[in-house]
């Protein structure tokens, strides 16, 4: 029996009243369970345990494949709720989250830090510099590249990672992860490489070096966002290789 506070990443429906949960909790990283009879909206569980919630859970785990036998919601994140594009973006973190390699998973630090990273999603709104659609491709790219680092694929983003120059740093190399310079790129060192600004690198660069806290605290333009949210759902999927479904339909969502 384990008690834990988790996250509820997403569920299967078993059969006409079950369910089989994954879980994510910082003490035991992904836990698989099921809740019998959860399909009912009376189950007192109910609640608890609808995807993004954060609760408390209480699982026998002593026939193989744990039972949830309680939960009690902390948070529920109710403000994703509120646009398909707050949620569909919410489904596309759990998605990572769910796909990502375990031994990340036993971090307490990454826990918090997706925690904190669905309270900004469920607070984004219409602002004076950003529109909604903008903070979230913003919060996106916050999300995605201290996943890349969190899984050792830090970028290099302060010089060239050919020769090790910090001028003229106009590419970034999408597959070997690090900026590069023009002379560098013009001799073919870096054939898998895309144009990048300067703008891009320092938001890169504030991004992979600052806490969980202060790395949502800084502002950049439209077209920054833009950039450095392409740059790094390619490298993430060359480095990770998780090409999820989800991002796309973030992807439609806010081009529609």
């Amino acid at each position: 029996m384990i008690k834990t506070k988790a996250l509820v990443l997403k569920y299967t429906n078993m059969n006409d009243n079950d369910r089989l949960f994954t879980v994510f909790c910082p003490e035991h990283g992904k836990i698989s369970a099921i809740s019998k009879g959860i399909r009912s909206h009376k189950h007192k569980d109910f609640a608890a345990l609808q995807p993004f919630c954060y609760s408390e859970l209480v699982i026998d785990n002593s026939r193989g494949l744990g039972y949830i036998s309680s939960a009690q919601i902390l948070e529920s994140f109710f403000e994703l709720r509120s646009g398909v594009e707050k949620m569909s973006l919410a489904a596309y973190v759990a998605d990572l989250v769910s796909n990502l390699a375990d031994e990340i998973m036993y971090d307490d630090e990454f826990f918090r830090f997706t925690l904190n990273t669905l309270f900004m999603i469920a607070k984004a709104a219409d602002g004076s510099k950003l529109t909604l659609n903008d903070e979230l491709v913003r919060l996106k790219t916050i999300y995605e590249l201290k996943v890349i680092c969190t899984s050792g694929y830090m970028p290099q983003l302060q010089s060239c990672m050919c020769c090790g120059s910090d001028k003229s740093l106009e590419y970034f190399d999408l597959y070997g992860g690090g900026a590069v310079c023009t002379s560098c790129h013009d001799k073919g060192f870096a054939p898998e490489s895309c144009e990048v600004t300067d703008s891009v690198l320092k938001m890169m660069s504030y991004i992979c070096q600052s806490d969980d806290k202060s790395v949502f605290k800084f502002s950049a333009s439209p077209e920054t966002i833009d950039l450095a949210a392409k740059i790094s759902e390619e490298y993430l999927i060359n480095k990770l290789e998780i090409v999820s479904a989800r991002l796309e339909y973030f992807k439609n969502i806010i081009k529609a």
